[in-house]
């Protein structure tokens, strides 16, 4: 008996879903981030709990749930979460990863700052702007991600292409640092940045 007691100990505890429409955390026994960025979780029992409805939206969910008004203004708002700021659906609450590739088409881009070690400033959360620089020695498409005039990083250099042709077409854009580990910056036309930040506290 004293091995079955041993292995009674060892099961992880049950978990139920939160009330009030939050959903309950499932037993977590590691975490790792992708190089696109995204947060990969590993579950006691391999997978989460019965009944367990993620905060998270899938990508099929996103693609499905996702849209722009008459305004062109998407249903997403940043709202904080774990002490990490996020993108959040307004009509379910639930939570949209920065690497979605459902955002482009709202008009709305993101990308993991990289070069954080070689410049000046330190990236926090937070208005950032968005320098070109086309006559940068390491990349023609360069783009500085400044804070209070500091460069504190750079556009991630996989995805700058087609961002820096879209900052050199003449389109405006105003950036927010959503993450400073890692550094998350989006990207999208001033009126729709200004939306999406409008209830977070000053």
């Amino acid at each position: 008996m004293g091995f079955l007691n041993w292995l009674v100990r060892r099961r992880p505890p049950t978990v139920s879903p939160g009330s009030a429409g939050t959903p309950a955390e499932p037993i977590l026994v590691s975490r790792r981030e992708t190089a696109a960025g995204i947060t990969v979780s590993a579950y006691a029992s391999g997978g989460p709990p019965k009944g367990y409805v993620s905060p998270y939206l899938s990508a099929d969910e996103a693609n499905a749930l996702l849209h722009v008004d008459d305004r062109g203004l998407p249903n997403l708002r940043i709202v904080e979460f774990h002490s990490e700021w996020w993108l959040s659906e307004t009509s379910t609450g639930r939570l949209v990863n920065a690497g979605s590739l459902a955002l482009r088409r709202l008009g709305i881009w993101s990308v993991r700052v990289r070069g954080g070690e070689h410049a000046p400033g330190d990236l926090r959360i937070g208005p950032a702007e968005l320098v070109r620089e086309p006559e940068n020695e390491f990349d023609a498409n360069a783009v500085a991600i400044y804070q209070e005039g500091i460069r504190c990083g750079y556009w991630n250099k996989g995805a700058a292409r087609s961002f820096a042709k879209l900052l050199d077409s003449g389109q405006v854009l105003s950036a927010y640092a959503i993450s400073a580990h890692p550094p998350k910056v989006i990207a999208a036309e001033p009126p729709v940045i200004a939306h999406l930040v409008a209830r977070l506290r000053p």
